[in-house]
């Protein structure tokens, strides 16, 4: 027999165990909606979703409530309610925020962004609108982070946060002093490398000048070999001036 938990005649809405689909589960359930009365609505100017249903933040929403507040407020039922002293727009703003907070409650996902951030419920905006007023909140609150840029910004508002208090770091003068002798050092041995390789190369330059004095000077002497000492005047002459002298045995 498979049971099923069904709403007795005691407005307290205790539950009892009935036999799902019995005649007797059935009347009793319509003889509760007939005895009990109807939820009395809130009293405050804007009531919550759960005020409208009665029902405390973390209890388990049941939609029996709902309908018989349907019952109450639907447009179309105007004409059955219309000596219960309720002017006809009231009902139909009441009816809007029944329904309203029955899509918040029967939906977890949508209850949980309720819970949060209130979006979703009595038209007062979107949950867009109450992010930028939590946002706008925190801005404006003494020692956010709101102005924060740079690193130093986050360095101060680090220490302010915490309590601490920005202390200047000196250099200690023995540090200071081994800071100086390193340039020194690496600036001389600059110096001394760039002073070696120009020593290299002059050295190289002369050595090379004196080889091409050398190779001239055993150039002329191999020439010079086996002629007469009026041949190796002309040949003087003629290398280092020029001049233009006619053979022997030939005039100008």
């Amino acid at each position: 027999m498979i049971l099923k938990y069904t709403k007795t005649a005691v407005c307290s809405h205790s539950l009892y165990a009935t036999p799902y689909g019995s005649g007797e589960g059935r009347s009793t359930r319509r003889r509760a909606a007939r005895d009990c009365p109807p939820l009395p609505w809130p009293t405050h100017e804007d009531p919550t979703p759960y005020d409208i249903f009665h029902i405390s933040k973390g209890a388990v929403y049941n939609k029996v409530r709902f309908y018989e507040l349907v019952k109450l407020y639907h447009p179309d039922r105007r004409h059955h309610t219309q000596h219960d002293g309720v002017p006809h727009l009231t009902k139909l703003e009441r009816y809007r925020l029944v329904v309203a907070a029955n899509n918040i409650l029967s939906d977890p996902a949508k209850r949980r962004l309720y819970d949060a951030y209130g979006a979703g419920w009595g038209g007062k905006g979107d949950m867009q609108s109450n992010v930028r007023e939590m946002d706008r909140r925190w801005r404006s609150a003494p020692g956010n982070a709101s102005m924060n840029a740079t690193w130093e910004d986050w360095e101060r508002w680090y220490d302010e946060r915490d309590g601490k208090r920005q202390e200047p770091v000196f250099m200690s003068n023995g540090g200071f002093a081994v800071l100086v002798l390193m340039f020194v050092t690496v600036a001389g041995w600059g110096q001394a490398t760039r002073a070696g390789k120009h020593s290299i190369n002059l050295l190289e330059m002369r050595e090379q000048k004196h080889e091409a004095v050398s190779k001239e000077f055993q150039g002329r002497l191999a020439e010079a070999s086996g002629k007469s000492r009026e041949d190796r005047v002309q040949n003087f002459l003629r290398q280092r001036q020029g001049w233009g002298y006619d053979s022997p045995g030939q005039g100008r």
